[in-house]
C-alpha cells in the first residue's frame, strides 16, 4: 500500500513559518545549518522565501532563497545546509529527517547575529532571531558543533529563554526533526491550580530529559502583573524570573537552572515565589512552591 500526503499550497503568513534550530558555530569541516518549522495547517511553498542575516547597519537585502519547488507540509520540519550528507552523518539524523541542500549560503557569525526569514523582497519578515553564543547552557563548556534549539515553536524567537542547547544524547543537534529540548505547551490536562511547576523535579544537565522547568499559570483576569523569584534553602535569592511582568490569562515562564549570574545551580531543593498583582485593585496573590534540582 502506498500513502501520500497532498494539499493545496497557500501563501506564507506571519506566524506560519518559524526558525526552530540554528547551528552557527560548526565543528571543523562541518557546514552550518538552520531549521524551519511549519507552524500552520497550510502546505507552504518556500521557493520565494529568503533567508540570511542583517548587516551591521540593520538592513537586510535578500540574496539567499530556498530551492525551487521546496514544499513543507503542516507541522513539518526542514533543515537547510550546504552539505546534507555531512550533517546527517555528524548528527546521526534519522532517515525521516528532512534536510535539504541550499543553492546559496552566507556564513553566519559565530558570536551572534540577527538571522531571519522573509519574503522575496525582504519587506515582510516572517521570523527573526538575534542569536547569541551566550544562550548556550553553562553545562556546555565547548559550544563548537552545538546547535541552539527552540524549546517550542510558539515561544517568542527574540527571548533567550525560548532557546536551549541541543542535548548531548542526540550529538548536540536535531536537523530536520523534532528538537531534543522540545517542551509541550498545552496545559489542558493540568492540576486545578493557578500556578504550578512542571516538572517539580528537573535536571539541567543538557541530556534532553527534563532539562527545563516550566512555571505554568492561569489568571482570573487580564492585565495582571507578576514577580517571580527562586530562593535557595536558606532564603537567598538565586534567580529572578520576572519583575512586574504583564501576564496573559494563561501562560508560562521557563527556568533552565541558571542563576542571575548565568551559572548552573547546585542540586538541591529551592523555593519558587510567585506573586501576582492586580494593579487596579492592589490585590496580591502569592504562592510558594518547592522545586527540586537534581543531578542524574
Amino acid at each position: 500500500n502506498t500513502q501520500k500526503q497532498i494539499g493545496i499550497v497557500e501563501p506564507v503568513g506571519y506566524g506560519d513559518l518559524v526558525i526552530n534550530e540554528i547551528l552557527f558555530e560548526p565543528a571543523a569541516d562541518v557546514p552550518e545549518y538552520f531549521e524551519i518549522y511549519n507552524n500552520s495547517s497550510k502546505v507552504l511553498d518556500l521557493s520565494k522565501i529568503s533567508y540570511g542575516t542583517r548587516k551591521t547597519d540593520g538592513s537586510f537585502t535578500p540574496s539567499n532563497f530556498f530551492p525551487t519547488k521546496t514544499l513543507v507540509l503542516p507541522q513539518q520540519y526542514l533543515a537547510l545546509t550546504t552539505n546534507p550528507d555531512t550533517i546527517r552523518k555528524v548528527y546521526q539524523a534519522p532517515d525521516t529527517a528532512k534536510i535539504q541542500q541550499a543553492t546559496k549560503w552566507s556564513a553566519l557569525n559565530n558570536a551572534g547575529a540577527s538571522f531571519l526569514i522573509a519574503n522575496a523582497v525582504g519587506d515582510s519578515i516572517f521570523d527573526e532571531v538575534k542569536f547569541d553564543v551566550k544562550w548556550h547552557h553553562p553545562m556546555v563548556k565547548i559550544t563548537t558543533g552545538v546547535s541552539l534549539e527552540r524549546i517550542n515553536p510558539s515561544l517568542p524567537a527574540q527571548s533567550a529563554d525560548s532557546w536551549h542547547s541541543a542535548a548531548s544524547e542526540v550529538h548536540y543537534g536535531t536537523p530536520g526533526y523534532r528538537n531534543s529540548q522540545y517542551l509541550e505547551m498545552s496545559i489542558t490536562d493540568t492540576p486545578q491550580k493557578w500556578v504550578f511547576v512542571d516538572p517539580e523535579n528537573f535536571s539541567p544537565d543538557n541530556d534532553g530529559i527534563d532539562d527545563v522547568c516550566l512555571i505554568r499559570y492561569k489568571t482570573e483576569a487580564s492585565g495582571l502583573t507578576a514577580n517571580v523569584l527562586v530562593f535557595n534553602s536558606v532564603g537567598v535569592k538565586v534567580r529572578q524570573l520576572a519583575a512586574n511582568q504583564l501576564l496573559s490569562t494563561e501562560g508560562f515562564l521557563t527556568w533552565d537552572g541558571r542563576t542571575d549570574k548565568g551559572k548552573n545551580i547546585n542540586p538541591g531543593i529551592y523555593v519558587l515565589y510567585f506573586e501576582m498583582i492586580n494593579a487596579e485593585t492592589g490585590a496580591r496573590k502569592i504562592e510558594k512552591l518547592p522545586v527540586v534540582v537534581s543531578a542524574r
